[in-house]
């Protein structure tokens, strides 16, 4: 559904910004972005911490040329928010930082329509020659044109509430049940060794079929994920299930099949007809199902809650990439923050630390999206 928000004034664009990201964002810059008369997304980025303006056009290189690649864009608005303040004067914070990047955008061809800074105290317009001392009101911005219909549509935006930094933990009844199933497992599957090898092993059958197992995952009940869901935490413990699942839930059953077709054991992307596999993982091939990993991430978040530490990594790894797949690249980054304080050398982790902190994403995230019919 398309909403159509008019933004007569500053004011109303930071109203605006916080829903199109989904948070309201620290110590960041935004870009706005604009087909024409409207917008059409959002791109956050981390502020640099040097105030040396040297690293500024090296930071702001990289930050507009991901800009560059979002299809048809013809302007923006650039939003700043730090921490810093007004302290009583008139001097706009970060002022330096935001007339790099207004310069950059311009010689890249794109019209800048606004600059704006949002700080601990106040908010400006870089483009304002008769700032108020302390900046505006941040009370102003709730009470914007923008602010009031967005309250009104609530419903339809993002929620603006701060990221966690970890997934909240879930009731001690239920990581309890968690720790206790995945213990059996363990011992189960460390004493396969020791029965006949056509002994029953009934609690297990159903990873017989993994792609058809986390397929159905998708559509559980409160009731199937109490009891199925150790079990599916215990299958994504080991890195090539963990993989293979995080695609198939990102890319469909097809997917997932033509991976789990392999020798089990050859490494997951060895042969040359799995280049194109290889180059999902990082973000080049076609544009993913949406709803589905949005209900994976549904599905792991709540996982994750009642899982204890020592087997969230490989957990946190898989919504790092699900969200980075969706172009959540901050949210992918709390994520895998958590995973590196539980376990800095887990392998995963730091692959996609690599790949993250360079700022690259997806390629599918930069492709324009028909409008829905």
């Amino acid at each position: 559904m398309t909403v159509i928000l008019k933004a007569h004034g500053p004011a109303d664009l930071l109203a605006m910004a916080p829903p199109m990201v989904g948070f309201l964002p620290r110590n960041s810059v935004v870009l706005v972005a604009f087909r024409g008369k409207r917008t059409c997304g959002a791109m956050r980025f981390d502020l640099p911490a040097s105030g040396d303006r040297v690293v500024h056009k090296r930071v702001v290189t990289t930050i507009v040329g991901m800009f560059c690649k979002l299809p048809a864009v013809d302007a923006a608005v650039v939003i700043v928010y730090t921490d810093d303040e007004f302290g009583g004067g008139n001097a706009i914070p970060q002022e330096g930082f935001a007339d790099v990047i207004g310069r950059r955008l311009q010689l890249s061809g794109f019209e800048v329509r606004e600059s704006i800074c949002q700080a601990a105290d106040g908010w400006a317009s870089y483009f304002d020659s008769d700032v108020p001392v302390g900046g505006h009101p941040l009370a102003l911005i709730a009470e914007s044109t923008v602010a009031r219909a967005i309250a009104d549509q609530r419903g339809l935006f993002p929620s603006p509430a701060t990221m966690t930094d970890r997934v909240p933990r879930a009731e001690q009844s239920q990581r309890s049940r968690m720790s206790k199933r995945l213990a059996a497992y363990r011992n189960l599957v460390s004493g396969l060794d020791e029965q006949d090898e056509n002994s029953p092993c009934s609690v297990l059958d159903v990873l017989g079929d993994i792609p058809i197992f986390v397929e159905g995952a998708l559509a559980w009940d409160d009731a199937a994920l109490d009891a199925n869901g150790a079990l599916l935490v215990f299958a994504l413990q080991g890195p090539p299930v963990r993989d293979l699942v995080m695609l198939q839930w990102a890319f469909g059953l097809e997917v997932g099949d033509r991976l789990w077709e392999r020798d089990p054991q050859e490494g997951p992307f060895d042969g040359p007809d799995d280049a194109d596999l290889a180059a999902l993982m990082i973000g080049i091939g076609p544009r993913p199902d949406p709803h589905r990993i949005e209900g994976s991430i549904a599905l792991m978040l709540e996982l994750t809650s009642r899982t204890e530490d020592a087997d969230r990594p490989p957990l946190l790894c898989m919504l790092a990439w699900l969200n980075w797949a969706l172009g959540h690249g901050t949210q992918a980054g709390l994520h895998l923050d958590e995973a590196l304080a539980i376990a800095p050398t887990y392998s995963m982790a730091q692959l996609l630390e690599s790949m993250m902190c360079t700022g690259v994403m997806p390629e599918w995230a930069f492709e324009r999206v028909a409008p829905p019919k």
